[in-house]
């Protein structure tokens, strides 16, 4: 390898692995309560590391591009200051040259987060689902904590925090039953977790039953029982939402393709069919989108950080600052646009064609002499 890729490619890097580092850490204390209501739950310390692990790929997809920019932009700025990049010039390095190693890094990170993207982040965001439930298994009356780290979608709760670990009293549980449309209660005096059981005292269910007569009132049912004696994990499986599973931001690569592949099979409405089909299509477009994020990030660093005249001028800052954030803003545009499946498309994947279009027209004017 020559001296000038080696002496670029460990510039480029040091910023690089430090601004990640940076990151990670940013996400850390961000998540710090998260990660500390995990540890309240009574996870071992080695589950809770572990789960502090698993936030890391929620923000690597988006930290690697940002992080390729300040390498990129922090290394040619000081080897314009220090006049590196005219002596280089004028030892007959073109900037081609200069920037080539930079490229191929960019292209290997942008391949990097692909993967990242697209295989790792998926699995590992499961994994992490994964261990909560299993804290949840053996306790379910975290559930009921109003900042419980799994929600229970469509149910009213009430309860009082028991002084006692493990227990609650005064339990009102209501919820959805999805068989038959109607709702269900639950009262009870107390609630433990007592040795894999859940315990219960003056516990009184009401669910109702439908007549199958049509203009006719359902059947009530009312169980009482002083004392109750139940698996934890049983009712924790009952109130466990299993469609995580099959959700796009749960889903490897290979995996959206195959349910693509069923989703076109499947002798479902034609409408319904095309709307899952589109939200395939828009995850696809999302995780390659931030993929492709480390090369167009690398190459606004290479095209607007390079000083050429005498004196320092501010605009190719403002062009850094101002592409980085509209790529930004036309990506989390496109996150809240769930109804336009295409126009979320062309949120995800115009800009790169755009900045690089932008970044070109920079470089040649900078290889002809002329300031950005």
């Amino acid at each position: 390898m020559p001296i000038i890729w080696r002496y670029l490619l460990r510039g480029y890097f040091q910023i690089f692995f430090l601004s990640v580092t940076a990151f990670i850490c940013v996400l850390l204390v961000m998540r710090l309560e998260e990660i500390a209501r995990f540890a309240s739950l009574g996870a071992s310390w080695s589950k809770v590391l572990l789960f502090a692990f698993y936030q890391i790929p929620y923000i690597l997809p988006l930290a690697i591009p940002v992080s390729c920019l300040i390498a990129c932009s922090l290394l040619f700025q000081k080897m314009s200051h220090s006049h590196e990049l005219t002596a280089l010039r004028a030892a007959g390095c073109s900037l081609q040259k200069i920037i080539t190693p930079l490229l191929f890094a960019s292209g290997f990170l942008s391949l990097f987060n692909i993967v990242l993207s697209c295989e790792l982040a998926p699995r590992i965001r499961s994994f992490s689902k994964e261990l909560i439930l299993q804290i949840t298994a053996t306790n379910p009356l975290v559930l009921l904590q109003k900042d419980a780290l799994v929600k229970l979608k469509g149910s009213y709760l009430d309860m009082h925090a028991s002084p006692s670990p493990g227990a609650a009293d005064d339990v009102l549980f209501i919820t959805k039953n999805a068989s038959n449309g109607r709702l269900g209660m639950m009262v009870a005096k107390e609630l433990s977790v007592y040795d894999g059981k859940l315990r219960g005292h003056d516990v009184t269910f009401i669910s109702s039953l439908d007549p199958k007569v049509p203009n006719s009132f359902d059947h009530l049912v009312i169980e009482n029982q002083k004392e109750m004696n139940t698996a934890a994990s049983g009712l924790s499986q009952f109130w466990e939402d299993a469609h995580w599973q099959m959700h796009e931001d749960y889903l490897s690569l290979r995996a959206l393709i195959a349910r693509e592949c069923v989703e076109r099979r499947e002798n479902l409405k034609a409408k319904e069919s095309q709307r899952h089909i589109d939200k395939l299509h828009v995850e696809l477009a999302r995780r390659f989108s931030l993929g492709l994020a480390s090369f167009s990030f690398t190459m606004i660093g290479l095209s607007f950080a390079v000083h050429i005249g005498r004196t320092r001028t501010k605009k190719g800052v403002i062009w850094m600052v101002g592409l980085a954030a509209t790529f930004l803003l036309t990506f989390i545009a496109a996150k809240s646009l769930k109804t336009s499946h295409a126009l979320a498309l062309v949120f995800y994947l115009l800009p790169h064609p755009l900045i690089l279009f932008l970044c070109f027209r920079s470089f040649k004017r900078i290889d002809k002499g002329v300031e950005t």
